[in-house]
């Protein structure tokens, strides 16, 4: 029969099993324990963290700009430019609370030119409502009109018209430009 010796472990073995645990708990209560302020500032850079770790939930609100992202994030937002503009004869002018509208100029009977903050790609306009029983007129909206609106009121054109008979008919107008 075959004797087992003494299954004692070394001095070794016994130093070795020992600082092994101690490593192992030891760098668990290490890290239990570093705190924002244990970091150097700095310390964390972009390299450093793992892609995805940081997600929406974990940033603060109104902390990131615009000009802090990728090209293409976030959309643009066209320019707008709308209100009303008072045509009386040779008077012409915008109201209060007309936004982007930087200038208007008679163009001739039922015309108004426009300068706008930004030039715009597209736009709606409407005749403001007139007394019950009066004749309805129509506006065309021209944008980058060919003539007639002397420089720098050259961005967009309104033409109001009688709509029975056709003829031009001075108007306020309510316009709409898209950027």
């Amino acid at each position: 029969m075959m004797r087992i010796k003494n299954l004692r472990p070394t001095p070794g073995a016994v130093i070795g099993v020992v600082a092994l645990v101690f490593a192992l708990t030891g760098a668990a209560v290490a890290a239990s324990k570093i705190q924002t302020n244990d970091i150097a500032k700095r310390a964390v850079t972009g390299p450093k963290i793992a892609s995805s770790a940081v997600k929406g939930g974990k940033i603060q609100n109104g902390s990131v700009k615009a000009q802090d992202l990728a090209d293409g994030v976030v959309p643009t937002v066209p320019e707008h430019a709308y209100g009303r503009v008072n045509k009386a004869g040779a008077t012409v002018a915008p109201a209060t609370g007309a936004v982007g509208i930087t200038g208007v100029t008679n163009g001739g009977v039922g015309q108004i030119c426009f300068d706008l903050a930004a030039v715009p790609v597209s736009g709606s306009a409407t005749v403001v409502s007139q007394a019950v029983g009066a004749q309805g007129s129509t506006v065309e909206l021209v944008i980058a009109p060919p003539a007639g609106c002397p420089a720098p009121y050259v961005d967009a054109m309104t033409v109001t018209k009688l709509s029975t008979t056709g003829a031009l008919e001075d108007e306020d107008v309510y316009v709409q430009f898209v950027g």
